[in-house]
């Protein structure tokens, strides 16, 4: 019969053998969980009438096609009313919205090395990259419609055509070309793919976000050691590894801020002074005038993890008011927010990044269906809800034509509802 002393060794073993392989994981993924002090749980609000209330309203358009739409960009070409599209398995898209409500759609280009007509299914697209493929077919984010001349160090005499600058979560920032034609002639072009003083062996491990004043784009990364196809690793580690950054044609990219946790979506203020960015469960803003990050955050907590956020001079039941609106991915509000309990225990963040499958950890995560309308003081307006989370994961709102529609990077389908409903 085995000993005590026997078992001792053999326990001593296997706690051994696992923090070893604790340890071979979290270096493999690159997490360094840290204790992370996040604001206390606000109150969800309250449903303040029918207006805001999403709940049996959504419409679903382009299942298993339309995968992932982050960002969407809205323009109008010819008298038509055209969105952009960045979907999870690397394309850009062109949507129309016609008169009558009805949609279609055509690709514009991938961002990765894949061929945007390839009928393999490498490129599927799904919010966990379980195949490991987002590196090769790309993953556009945020994008807008710039004129060339501004961003390309040679336009070729194109000065004064619409592209699209994209922050590709692997490609770096990218600048899209012939937008508007149908004749599979848009090409991409790489505009940087790190900071000047950055070393020459790091490329950008993940631009989220992208905005433009005065010719100079303000670039949001969410972190210098994860990428996307783990970004909640990124969350649970904890370290604000994130930066701002200012692109211009002439002078590269420049650091404006680091040391951010999970920089994300980002805007212009009302009155152009300053820049709006969403970072975790904060909105911060950075002054353009003095160049530094404000002293304390526009907003001190949301109710949800935050992801895109756009300056709007209405509310989306078509109030008056400027405010900005913003996207809300996973619940950080009372009773009870994972991100919140696990925030102070870097151990336990360890253990579940290096033992629990991402997949798992992502669907483990209490899921939102909600847009949020802030005011130009940073006080909350309004939330609009979807309690069944059909939509789950919203990463921002923008209308066209008599619709709301909704984003999301998690997914597989674009996300609609109609005006009528919210008045």
């Amino acid at each position: 019969m085995p000993s005590i002393q026997h078992h001792v060794y053999r326990l001593v073993f296997a706690v051994a053998a696992l923090s070893l392989f604790v340890q071979y994981r979290l270096i493999k993924d690159g997490v360094s969980p840290v204790a992370l002090s996040l604001p206390d749980l606000p109150e969800f609000p309250a449903i303040s009438s029918k207006q805001n209330d999403l709940t049996g309203k959504v419409e679903i358009l382009g299942q298993n096609d339309l995968v992932g739409p982050e960002c969407l960009v809205e323009a109008t070409y010819k008298g038509k009313e055209l969105f952009f599209l960045s979907l999870a398995d690397g394309r850009i898209v062109r949507l129309a919205h016609n008169s009558d409500g009805s949609t279609t759609w055509d690709t514009v280009v991938r961002t990765g090395s894949i061929p945007d007509d390839d009928d393999t299914g490498i490129c599927k697209g799904d919010p966990h990259d379980s195949s490991n493929k987002e590196s090769v077919c790309g993953r556009p984010l945020g994008m807008k419609i710039v004129k060339r001349s501004t961003v390309d160090p040679n336009p070729r005499g194109k000065d004064n055509e619409d592209v699209l600058v994209v922050a590709d979560a692997y490609g770096g920032l990218l600048m899209v070309d012939s937008i508007y034609e149908n004749n599979k002639s848009s090409s991409v072009l790489t505009l940087a793919t790190r900071a000047n003083t950055d070393d020459a062996n790091y490329s950008f491990k993940l631009l989220n976000a992208v905005v433009q004043k005065d010719g100079a784009l303000y670039i949001t990364e969410t972190s210098r050691f994860i990428q996307r196809r783990r970004i909640f690793h990124a969350a649970f580690d904890g370290r604000p590894t994130g930066r701002l950054l200012k692109y211009t044609k002439s002078e590269g990219v420049q650091v404006l801020a680091d040391n951010l946790y999970m920089p994300n979506g980002i805007t212009l203020s009302h009155n152009e002074q300053d820049l709006i960015i969403v970072a975790g469960v904060q909105i911060l803003r950075f002054s353009l005038d003095e160049n530094k990050m404000h002293p304390n955050p526009f907003v001190d907590v949301m109710p949800g993890t935050g992801d895109n956020i756009e300056y709007v001079r209405f509310t989306p039941s078509g109030k008056k008011v400027n405010c900005y609106w913003a996207g809300l991915g996973s619940r950080f509000a009372q009773p009870f927010s994972l991100l919140k309990a696990l925030s102070e225990k870097p151990l336990l963040k360890s253990i579940i990044c290096a033992l629990v499958p991402y997949k798992t950890i992502v669907e483990l995560i209490p899921k939102l269906s909600a847009l949020a309308v802030y005011g130009e003081d940073g006080q909350l307006i309004e939330v609009y809800q979807d309690s069944l989370v059909s939509a789950p994961w919203i990463s921002e709102g923008k209308i066209l034509g008599n619709y709301l529609y909704l984003g999301s990077w998690y997914n597989p389908f674009l996300a609609r509802v109609k005006l009528d409903h919210l008045k």
